[in-house]
């Protein structure tokens, strides 16, 4: 009975997890698109980071957990923290001024598409499948093809392709962490690596705004302080330890499905509350793409694996 109760509450809690990655990071690319057009976009990838390890920082010292890191365990949590917090998250911001939310979530979920590549190249992993070649391929066609005729067709700004191509590099960021983090080993409890992952690139993240002029170039308002609390409370702390639960808890492929999920719903949301319109060719695009990465996705849950040796950090 005890182990019944026990594999209970454990499902409960990935579903719970797996609803907020969905909802909230979602609904993040929603929040990012607007205050990055009042706020410096390293500011809003910094403050929300910072803002949210100082929270898990305070409940860590409440309960009394120690805080202290190895130094293993701080090479890894630095690396981390500057691949997904500081390079993901600062990419992300500065596409914010520049794509609607729904085309920011779209090019954001060619991440499982390039974790199926950087797995493939790790030991262990056999190739993908030549469907799931196939599904690669033409996800990164259909994301090419959709920024050409949005750009085609005026619906996004001159600055839109390098936002794109920084989008595209802030997802390889994203996977090439996730990748690492299934792999690594940690002395410390998980939440204490995570508090300090976000510490690290949110202090990175404002160091970069404050050096770029971003204090004097910054509005706020009653409405980037609330978007802002929003991203370090839910998108951040909430989003990401549940997003670092599932990847310990289940395998990476279904994490995944957040990446054709979130889209979804930041189209939604990005029309209602932004008023952002999409075009039929968009919305062609947005299919083809997700579509592309179910396939993947779907191939990939069905590869042969071979548990991997972990990753070991000399401490020399």
């Amino acid at each position: 009975m005890m182990h019944r109760n026990d594999s209970s509450r454990t499902r409960a809690k990935i579903l719970a997890a797996f609803a907020c990655v969905y909802l909230f990071w979602g609904s993040s690319f929603v929040a990012v698109r607007y205050s990055a057009q009042l706020v410096h976009p390293a500011f809003v990838a910094g403050i929300r980071y910072l803002l949210a390890g100082l929270l898990l920082l305070v409940f860590l010292f409440v309960r009394r957990t120690s805080l202290r890191l190895g130094r293993r365990d701080l090479l890894q949590v630095t690396g981390l923290g500057l691949l997904m917090f500081s390079c993901n998250t600062l990419l992300l911001s500065y596409g914010g001024k520049e794509l609607p939310a729904g085309l920011i979530a779209l090019l954001l979920s060619t991440i499982p598409l390039f974790i199926a590549l950087l797995e493939f190249c790790l030991p262990g992993r056999s190739g993908p499948t030549p469907l799931g070649w196939f599904g690669i391929v033409t996800g990164f066609v259909g994301v090419a093809i959709l920024l050409k005729r949005s750009l085609g067709e005026g619906l996004l700004s001159p600055g839109a392709p390098m936002a794109a191509a920084g989008l595209v590099t802030a997802s390889f960021a994203w996977a090439l962490g996730s990748v690492l983090l299934k792999r690594m080993t940690f002395q410390a409890p998980p939440l204490v690596c995570t508090c300090w992952q976000m510490l690290v690139g949110g202090a990175v993240d404002v160091l970069i705004g404050l050096a770029a002029g971003g204090r004097h170039t910054s509005h706020w308002n009653a409405g980037a302080c609330l978007s802002l609390l929003f991203l370090a409370v839910f998108a951040t702390l909430v989003g990401y330890t549940s997003y670092s639960f599932l990847l310990r808890k289940v395998p990476i492929t279904l994490v995944a499905t957040y990446a054709y999920i979130n889209p979804l719903i930041a189209v939604v949301l990005g029309w209602i509350l932004l008023h952002e319109p999409l075009a039929s060719n968009q919305w062609l695009g947005l299919v083809t793409v997700l579509t592309s990465v179910a396939v993947v996705v779907s191939t990939r849950s069905h590869t042969r694996y071979v548990a991997p040796p972990k990753i070991k950090i000399s401490q020399t």
